[in-house]
């Protein structure tokens, strides 16, 4: 069933009341932004319920806890001030805080003018309340609570609280709910379910449901909220759910006698604690009658209702009565339909275990980086950009790549600590050595809003000055200008070439973006988010996912370069066709076991980093024999070998590489660079999003991204 639109439900209503210009922001979008405060165990755990129900929850508040996320998704803000300059079009917030922490964190709230906000915390001091009040007032907020079970709304499919998903919408056809119904409000949370199972049980649907609060002194009373739900075009009539203590009926009995044009749909009262004994607290702060006084009463709440025309009942049965007489019989719904949906609520199994990244969405022959093919990115995007990408979720603007650039280029120019490279010893070891042993990427900050991805950059323009230090390059390097691309730095690092082949350097970033992330499956991912699970340095972690870059995982590329280029020299010494020399180079590597690197995958028959990369190699002239070798290889090995591999990223990166003439070792370098931006991403998602020490079953991970978009 579709939901109604949010700009067409009470909640929209409420808020283009109180900010129009938020109200227009949702009409844009279609989307109702809300924040949890407050994210202890009740916090947590209801906030899983609310997005489980459909509430947007677009950020969660808890000092300290900045940088992390709320259920593996939704970033974690430090204080309010920092979330709306992300997220500035917040409309509602739910609090969750411990009376003791309740009123500076919704004064706070309430002051960055969010127009509704919904106290859950519960036994806050009267003179704290007072504040909170004051403040609400001021700022033409709508409060609700505390000591709330807070407010839903079936129709749009938004809650803010604990009510749970007992309450039915209008149906206006078997494909779509409506926005009509009755809208109740109540004292007490839990006679809001019993009230709502007896209207659903003959028909009538709940279009809002508003717990007022249970403590003495709350923010909106039902003198402001029946008033309210009235002017709202789609409520036909408010059940008010009243108990004995305090004096809110007798005061919307004064105000219904005083203001009448206010209250011009019907009302039905229920009334709880008719036996109660005087002096006897039931439940809530605010159920207490006082003894010899004239209000507070079942009969004086009673009698001050009636003599203004609104009938007071008992019970369930003669509440459905009164209502159903009200309505004129009429009903909103299919009865079974109401029965269905809570016999598949309380049938449904239980939640399957599983655990999110909303990194990278892997698919066969496709994948997406926060939700654009990685193709396109390829195409499109430098390695600055996709390294943002990839930790933020989100490109970056002209003004903040700027910023990343400078970040790399000056850590490319600090010199790199002295270690000793063994003989042969491997690129992936080395460069282990480098990240826990330097200084300058131990030593840079990773805290606030973007210290992840100035963390992640910085270690980008550390590993360009390793690189060079291994290959030897340093002298190119050092010859970088200030305002140099970064994708130039990196050509000088892999060349050593003092002036920039600007083709060249185009090619070379391409290889890296193709090389970015694979997902969490990976072993390099996987020793990175198992290290990170412990809460490792940064340095440290990373450096365990390149340490298991080896030839197994990641030397590929290497190895199909070095197969090109043997093709291609057999064939220009004995002078026969390149085809003709690599199927006998084929079968001498099949006859002695020896494996064929860069044809196969796992998961891709197509794999969708080829194509761009031999389109970019076809772009920038470098598709000489090895490229052309490249893209007739499969039909060759399925010719000499009787079986269909399709040649994946590494084979292309090899041949490419052997066509700039670039040492085969090049093609690994250039595929661990590129994974470090996804070991980095990886690195801090673990951090920010799951508990410490935990035991991963990496078969178990969801994507939990945008979906597919275009750049």
């Amino acid at each position: 069933m579709k939901l109604v639109n949010p700009d067409q439900g009470m909640l929209y209503y409420i808020i283009e009341k109180k900010r129009p210009d938020i109200a227009k922001k949702i009409k844009e979008t279609g989307t109702i932004e809300t924040i949890v405060v407050g994210l202890g165990r009740q916090g947590m755990r209801h906030a899983e319920l609310m997005q489980q129900y459909g509430t947007i929850i677009t950020a969660g508040i808890a000092p300290g806890r900045g940088g992390t996320r709320l259920l593996e998704t939704i970033p974690i803000y430090d204080n309010i001030k920092e979330c709306l300059r992300e997220h500035p079009n917040i409309a509602v917030a739910s609090i969750w805080r411990h009376y003791s922490t309740a009123k500076d964190a919704t004064i706070e709230i309430i002051e960055t003018g969010i127009p509704v906000v919904v106290l859950i915390s519960e036994g806050i001091p009267i003179k704290d309340v007072r504040d909170i009040l004051v403040a609400a007032r001021k700022h033409k907020t709508l409060l609700i609570g505390g000591n709330t079970p807070g407010i839903i709304l079936p129709p749009e499919g938004i809650k803010a609280g604990m009510l749970p998903d007992v309450f039915y919408p209008e149906e206006i056809s078997s494909e779509k709910f409506g926005p009509k119904g009755v809208t109740i409000i109540s004292r007490s949370g839990a006679i809001l379910y019993h009230l709502s199972d007896a209207l659903a049980s003959v028909g009538i649907a709940q279009n809002a449901v508003i717990g007022v609060g249970g403590d003495g002194a709350i923010g909106s009373t039902f003198r402001d909220l029946v008033p309210l739900a009235m002017e709202y075009k789609n409520t036909d009539l408010v059940v008010v759910a009243g108990e004995i203590g305090g004096c809110q009926e007798e005061l919307l009995a004064k105000d219904i006698k005083k203001n009448p044009t206010k209250y011009q749909k019907p009302i039905v009262t229920l009334i709880s604690g008719a036996h109660a004994p005087e002096g006897k607290t039931m439940g809530h702060a605010g159920a207490i009658v006082s003894p010899g006084l004239d209000y507070g009463t079942f009969q004086s709440k009673k009698q001050a209702l009636e003599s203004v025309g609104v009938p007071v009942v008992n019970s369930q049965y003669d509440l459905i009565t009164e209502v159903k007489k009200k309505l004129n019989n009429k009903t909103y719904f299919n009865i079974e339909n109401y029965y269905k949906k809570m016999k598949t609520v309380w049938d449904s199994p239980s939640k399957k275990s599983g655990w999110g990244t909303l990194i990278t969405k892997v698919m066969p022959n496709n994948l997406l980086i926060s939700g654009y093919p990685l193709q396109d990115i390829v195409e499109k995007k430098s390695f600055l950009e996709t390294a943002y990408l990839l930790v933020k979720g989100e490109f970056p603007d002209k003004k903040t790549l700027e910023k990343m650039r400078k970040i790399a280029i000056d850590a490319a120019k600090l010199p790199v600590p002295k270690i000793k490279r063994l003989k042969n010893e491997d690129i992936s070891k080395t460069l282990v050595k480098y990240f826990v042993l330097d200084e300058e990427l131990v030593q840079f900050p990773e805290e606030g809003t973007d210290g992840a991805v100035k963390k992640t950059i910085f270690c980008l323009g550390r590993t360009a000055r390793y690189l060079s230090r291994i290959l030897d390059t340093e002298k190119a390097l050092k010859q970088m200008a200030d305002n140099e691309p970064f994708s130039h730095v990196i050509y000088r690092v892999i060349t050593g070439n003092l002036k920039v082949n600007e083709q060249h350097s185009k090619m070379i970033e391409a290889m890296i973006v193709a090389c970015v992330d694979h997902g969490v499956t990976p072993p390099s991912a996987q020793a990175t988010i198992i290290a990170a699970s412990t809460r490792t340095p940064y340095e440290v972690a990373v450096a365990h996912g390149v340490g298991a870059i080896t030839d197994v995982h990641g030397g590929a590329g290497a190895k199909a370069a070095q197969f090109f280029d043997e093709c291609i020299i057999k064939s220009q010494k004995e002078n026969i066709d390149v085809a003709q020399a690599a199927r006998k180079i084929m079968k001498t590597y099949i006859e002695s076991g020896k494996r064929i690197e860069g044809l196969g995958h796992r998961l891709h028959t197509k794999d969708p980093r080829r194509d761009v990369l031999w389109n970019f190699a076809s772009k920038t002239g470098i598709d000489g024999k090895h490229v052309q070798l490249s893209k007739k290889v499969s039909t060759i090995f399925e010719q000499v070998r009787g079986m269909s591999l399709p040649i994946n990223v590494d084979g292309v990166i090899g041949a490419i590489v052997a066509d700039m003439d670039l040492n085969p070792a090049m093609a690994k370098a250039l595929f661990i660079y590129g994974r470090i931006a996804g070991l980095s991403a990886h690195y801090f998602e673990e951090c920010a999003s799951q508990p410490r020490m935990r035991q991963i079953n990496f078969a178990e991970a969801i994507y939990k991204g945008k979906e597919s978009r275009k750049i």
